[in-house]
């Protein structure tokens, strides 16, 4: 039977020792009062918006995360977590220590375990974390799309694209710089079998900065997220994903492993590695998708047919 539902921010002090990463960080507990905890945690450019959005509508995870879905507000509280991040980009938090912030954020809320942690891309590597430091405060885990380790060629795409911004913050035009680092992002998140599906190649004249037409849809991605992305938290963040490195070993609670076949940033070698080196016991799942990175939010659907159960089932 459903029980009272509530939606509420929270504002978090981090520990003096993370200090220099905002200071506080804000997380939202949306659903059944007194519920199971389920934390849900996206990629960089995620927020505590999970559930529901800054306009009371829905938040940026439809189709797992709401009602009727696999994480239902009518059935757990949903916790949403804005990551600590430096806001000057000299400084980059490692996934340990925004598992502290977790941990805090979970503490001011009253919460002293989680039912489950929903981690993907980012999300998923603070999930990690998260159970490596404090392996009795989640009962499991369910990791979208994730390594124990950033791979090579991943890091070697992010640095290229932090080199940009950086560029761009030095020369005074730092959001353009962003935008075409998210463009460049765009392409590592989604494949080339997507691309030929919705767009012709080709520039249309013999202007070289012309825009092609999958060129004017990156655009428009990128001028999107620097309107919500400042490039000092795209540069903490980014590089955080890169000091992110688990020992999977330590990690023992019961675990769901969804990948996607086609994804260009954690190949799946990487997820079936993870899945051979932890501990607990281990459900892994290999998605073909046309998305690649993307999957966990083009196919949440398809993704949620896979975490329902194992969100209900015994640990």
């Amino acid at each position: 039977m459903t029980g009272p539902l509530a939606c509420r921010d929270l504002e978090v002090p981090l520990p003096d020792d993370l200090s220099r990463f905002g200071g506080k960080v804000m997380i939202r507990i949306s659903g059944k009062v007194g519920g199971p905890p389920v934390a849900v945690l996206g990629g960089i450019s995620g927020n505590r918006f999970v559930c529901t959005g800054t306009d009371g509508g829905g938040g940026w995870w439809p189709g797992l995360v709401g009602q009727d879905c696999a994480v239902d507000p009518r059935q757990y509280r949903i916790i949403g977590l804005d990551f600590a991040a430096d806001p000057t980009g000299r400084a980059a938090p490692s996934t340990r220590d925004q598992a502290y912030v977790l941990g805090s954020a979970i503490e001011a809320a009253g919460i002293q375990s989680l039912h489950a942690i929903v981690g993907a891309s980012y999300g998923g590597m603070v999930a990690l974390s998260f159970a490596e430091s404090f392996p009795a405060r989640a009962e499991r885990l369910v990791i979208i799309s994730a390594p124990a380790e950033p791979h090579p060629a991943a890091s070697a795409a992010r640095e290229l694209q932090r080199r940009i911004v950086g560029l761009g913050m030095l020369k005074g035009a730092a959001d353009e710089a962003l935008s075409i680092a998210r463009g460049l992002a765009m392409l590592t998140y989604r494949t080339p079998e997507e691309f030929a599906q919705r767009f012709c190649g080709g520039l249309p004249g013999d202007d070289p900065l012309s825009a092609s037409e999958p060129g004017l849809y990156l655009r428009a991605r990128g001028e999107a997220f620097s309107a919500a992305m400042s490039c000092g938290r795209f540069l903490s963040l980014s590089a955080s994903i890169d000091r992110h490195e688990i020992d999977p070993a330590r990690i023992a609670a019961p675990n769901l492993l969804i990948g996607a076949l086609s994804d260009q940033l954690v190949p799946p070698g990487q997820i079936q590695a993870l899945a051979a080196a932890l501990q607990g016991r281990t459900e892994m799942h290999l998605l073909e998708s046309l998305y690649g990175h993307d999957m966990f939010l083009k196919e949440s659907e398809a993704v949620g047919r896979l975490v329902q159960p194992f969100l209900e089932g015994a640990s």
